[in-house]
């Protein structure tokens, strides 16, 4: 089985789309873990605040055929659309970060709206640059107000 953290966000009716895909996901397997749901700003365009949550899963499926069966059916139903502008405001986006304990996500490490949801799974994970653990740049962020708590994972 492969161990993998997903990040799922949404500012287009985020808490409806969240909710929607939290619950696809746990249809087709359980989780191993959810955050704590955060909001966020919009990065990299303008656009409403950003619900995003991270989740870690197992599954038998190769990164490839987990994105084509499972992501893309996913933000499929819920209505993603893809723009020019990948920053674009979206109904939902999931997104591999970790696939077998390797980074997929370069912007792992820069991005507050990835950062601050994934230090609640893996808050000892560290910055191979800075050297810094997940849980050090998240509470850096969270003291700027890069993100503010929202809701635990599953609530209503």
């Amino acid at each position: 089985m492969h161990q993998v953290q997903l990040l799922i966000g949404s500012n287009i009716d985020p808490q409806q789309n969240i909710q929607a895909a939290l619950k696809m996901l746990e249809s087709i397997h359980p989780f191993k873990a959810c955050s704590r749901i955060w909001k966020t700003c919009a990065y990299g365009s303008a656009g409403p605040d950003f619900l995003n949550i991270a989740v870690s899963i197992e599954t038998p499926l190769s990164m490839k055929k987990y994105k084509r069966s499972v992501i893309s059916s996913i933000e499929t139903t819920l209505q993603r659309q893809r723009f020019s502008d990948k920053n674009a405001p979206r109904t939902i986006d999931i997104d591999i970060i970790i696939f077998d304990g390797q980074v997929v996500d370069s912007g792992l490490w820069k991005k507050f709206f990835i950062i601050v949801p994934l230090a609640d799974l893996l808050p000892k994970m560290k910055d191979p640059d800075s050297g810094k653990t997940l849980q050090q740049l998240a509470q850096g962020m969270l003291d700027q107000g890069l993100a503010v708590f929202y809701a635990n994972c599953l609530e209503p």
